[in-house]
């Protein structure tokens, strides 16, 4: 089957002049997760992991992923002609390496789903205005065309007429900024929607002036009241396509990130009318106010409370009823329906029972799912979107017997992320680059490694994955300088090719501490309310002052928690979730 696709693109491209064909997992605003219209390398290939880029020859097709899906797409694509390109692996060559060889080549690709900087490096000979896979996809899925709404200052705490005025301070004598990054777009103009699969975000592109801001919006996602709501801060509606028009009218510089800003739009402009820089926005978005701090803390303790039943849940169902991760998991989002103001979850909910946690996006499906037995570990990472906040949270729950290798590798990624979530670091120097060998030097101790960053940011409301804040060995931007008012993940793991895979999450809000002649000393809080799994613990791999952190984070959580709880609750996380 993905044979014969790839068979009718050859086809195509030879119909056409191309030599070569890239078809990345992108929507037209360089969105992480994207609808199922835009799913075409996942179409192409086969592969349904969250990010990759497939390129077609007319010798060969080649899929590149990252190191959280080598084994998903390994198995996803077997079969097929398609050779798996791992990224980042010795003797692996980068996509930009790869095509390099092509120079001469004809390449093409719909340029409404690469961003500018991208085509830019594909050379001179281009064709964009190329999408061959809607020419084979018979069946594909119409684009979502959602109902959206103005998010209340109530919960994001400042106006869009306010954060207007700070962009176009730093727009500075720039008098246009083109937007289409969707997560940017809802939190300026404080609009959500539900285009995108548990991201509260509406499908939009943005044209901000001095004086006046455009939305580039689908026909009827908003109501007249919203319109007009709009229209009287001087932003008017539009309709989506239109900017592909009205961006050949301007005159004079556009302020636009290119990295986002797709292929197609920013083609449209000449080269010397370009200003590329990241969005202000990006910042501005990371750095949470005292009202969004204040909503998102109540969205974790109601996120705490319901984890926290699922826990006792569990812990006490298994062994007795036959469960599976699908099951599982359904009973998780049971427990958040039941929370004021829950919207949806955050991400789609990885869910993984023994050697399927080594996978780690893995996630179960009414087709492929495995059994849960009264032994070894189940891995949960998810997270809910409620009107006040986003949360996202991993546990690893003991299920019963481990083995002493599963002990200890539970114990020292539980080690990994306190040792950071503990850190102490100088304000306006320390990055998450800089950060990042807190939690993974405990890892390398042992001679392992886990092949992702080590945190991201978080959205309000918002996406789950954000920026410019993130903690991994390389930095995500420049303005990666962990900050006060950002909130980001502390997620180091242990993976283990057809073992088992652990990992534990909380979510780390940035905090000022003490100042003197050194500088502002920054350090963490804790904002994710649900307590370990101690059985799995080895103690003989922790200090006394690890033990002593562990124990507070217990008990603080204990204590936001308690109210919340029944009795047999309370009585069962005192007699088991406290280190006496």
């Amino acid at each position: 089957m993905i044979n014969e696709k790839i068979r009718q693109l050859r086809t195509l491209m030879k119909d056409n002049g191309i030599d070569i064909y890239i078809i990345p997992t992108n929507d037209y605003h360089s969105s992480e997760y994207v609808g199922d219209y835009f799913k075409c390398r996942e179409y192409m290939s086969g592969f349904t992991g969250s990010a990759g880029t497939l390129i077609v020859t007319l010798e060969e097709a080649c899929l590149w992923v990252d190191g959280r899906y080598f084994i998903q797409a390994e198995k996803e694509i077997a079969g097929s002609e398609i050779k798996l390109m791992k990224m980042a692996m010795p003797h692996v060559l980068t996509i930009n390496e790869y095509l390099n060889q092509f120079k001469d080549q004809t390449i093409g690709f719909d340029g409404k789903v690469i961003p500018y900087q991208s085509a830019l490096q594909y050379g001179q000979h281009i064709k964009a205005d190329q999408d061959l896979v809607a020419q084979i996809w018979k069946d594909r899925p119409a684009m979502s065309k959602q109902s959206a709404f103005l998010f209340d200052e109530f919960y994001c705490g400042e106006s869009r007429t306010s954060k207007l005025k700070r962009i176009r301070e730093e727009m500075k004598d720039i008098p246009y900024h083109l937007i289409s990054s969707l997560d940017d777009i809802a939190w300026i103009f404080n609009i959500r929607g539900q285009d995108v699969a548990a991201t509260p975000v509406v499908l939009a592109y943005a044209l901000i002036t001095q004086e006046k801001a455009f939305l580039y919006l689908q026909n009827g996602v908003l109501n007249a009241e919203m319109i007009t709501a709009l229209q009287q801060d001087q932003i008017f509606v539009k309709d989506y396509y239109d900017l592909y028009q009205d961006v050949k009218t301007i005159h004079g510089q556009v302020m636009l990130d290119g990295s986002t800003v797709n292929y197609a739009l920013a083609s449209k402009l000449r080269e010397e009318q370009i200003v590329d820089r990241i969005n202000p926005s990006q910042l501005m978005k990371a750095i949470k106010n005292d009202t969004e701090i204040k909503a998102t803390k109540n969205a974790h303790l109601k996120d705490g409370i319901a984890v926290t039943k699922f826990m006792y849940w569990l812990k006490h169902t298994i062994g007795k009823s036959e469960l599976n991760e699908m099951a599982v998991a359904e009973k998780l989002l049971a427990f958040r329906k039941q929370q004021d103001l829950f919207k949806d979850i955050s991400f789609t909910t990885i869910c993984a029972y023994g050697p399927n946690a080594a996978l780690m996006h893995y996630h179960p499906t009414a087709e492929n799912h495995a059994n849960i037995d009264a032994q070894g570990l189940l891995l949960i990472d998810s997270g809910g979107q409620y009107l006040d906040g986003t949360t996202d949270i991993t546990r690893t729950f003991v299920m019963g017997p481990l083995t002493d290798k599963e002990k200890r590798d539970f114990t020292i990624a539980l080690k990994a992320m306190l040792r950071l979530q503990n850190a102490h670091f100088i304000k306006g120097v320390t990055t998450g680059e800089n950060l990042d060998i807190l939690a993974r030097g405990i890892i390398y101790e042992y001679d392992l490694d886990y092949r992702c960053g080590t945190g991201h940011g978080v959205g309000h409301f918002l996406s789950v994955h954000e920026g410019p804040n993130g903690i991994r060995p390389k930095s995500l931007s420049v303005n990666a300088h962990i900050l006060p008012g950002m909130i980001t993940t502390d997620e180091p793991g242990v993976y283990n090719e057809g073992e088992y895979g652990i990992r534990h999450e909380n979510e780390l809000l940035c905090i000022e501490g003490e100042t003197n002649e050194y500088g502002t000393f920054l350090h963490f809080e804790p904002i994710t309310y649900v307590p370990f799994d101690l059985e799995g613990i080895d103690y003989d791999y922790l200090s006394n002052k690890e033990i002593e952190s562990l124990n507070n984070y217990q008990k603080m959580v204990y204590h936001k928690l308690e109210n919340y709880l029944s009795e047999e609750e309370r009585n069962w996380y005192l007699h088991n979730l406290i280190i006496k």
